[in-house]
């Protein structure tokens, strides 16, 4: 158990080490972000017409036909729907219409965690097979891997995510996690053993 604790610590430093600087060095994940021709004119409007405070907003929004429609009007209404969707603009925003206490230092210790319980739990499956140290590295890689398919994937399918972005994301993910289990294969892992 020690050794799981301690190669899911230091692979939690490793990978948050990665995160860091590719988030702050690298600069492969702003080179995919927009800004708005006029900031100032879009936030008045944003603020002007957010129904419910901070939380995440679709233009259109997915609303449903409501329930004493008759069968056309709920027809019209969902043709009206996909109509403005295809011709846009199109919008998935996380807003928060108010001002808000931002600390760099609570996210980083959250996101320390996050890697932190991350490692735990591969360090918990790496534990349970027999493999040679590179496959125990392709190991804990897949699972980067899974984690990019099973998060950002998605965001591609449903909600237009640009696919460079859904790409350098999933990239991330398989990066950090080579990194990860690379420490992680040190401590946590058996090699096979030959049975006559």
């Amino acid at each position: 158990m020690f050794k799981i604790i301690l190669g899911a610590l230091l692979a939690a430093i490793a990978v948050f080490a990665w995160e860091a600087l590719s988030w702050t060095v690298l600069g492969w994940h702003e080179n995919g972000f927009r800004s708005f021709r006029d900031e100032e004119a879009v936030a008045e409007v944003i603020k002007a017409n957010v129904t419910s405070g901070h939380g995440i907003y679709l233009l259109p929004a997915m609303e449903e036909a409501p329930k004493v429609a008759t069968v056309e009007e709920k027809k019209a209404f969902l043709e009206k729907q996909t109509k403005a969707k295809e011709d846009g603009p199109y919008v998935y925003a996380i807003i928060r219409p108010g001002s808000g206490e931002i600390s760099m230092g609570t996210n980083m210790i959250l996101s320390f965690v996050r890697s932190f319980l991350c490692a735990l739990l591969v360090a918990a499956l790496l534990s349970q097979v027999a493999l040679f140290y590179p496959a125990r590295i392709a190991f804990v890689a897949a699972a980067g891997l899974f984690a990019g398919l099973t998060c950002d994937l998605p965001m591609w399918i449903w909600f237009e995510n640009p696919a460079r972005d859904t790409i350098v994301n999933i990239a991330d993910h398989v990066i950090a996690w080579i990194i990860g289990g690379a420490v992680l294969g040190i401590f946590v892992g058996k090699d096979p053993v030959a049975e006559r």
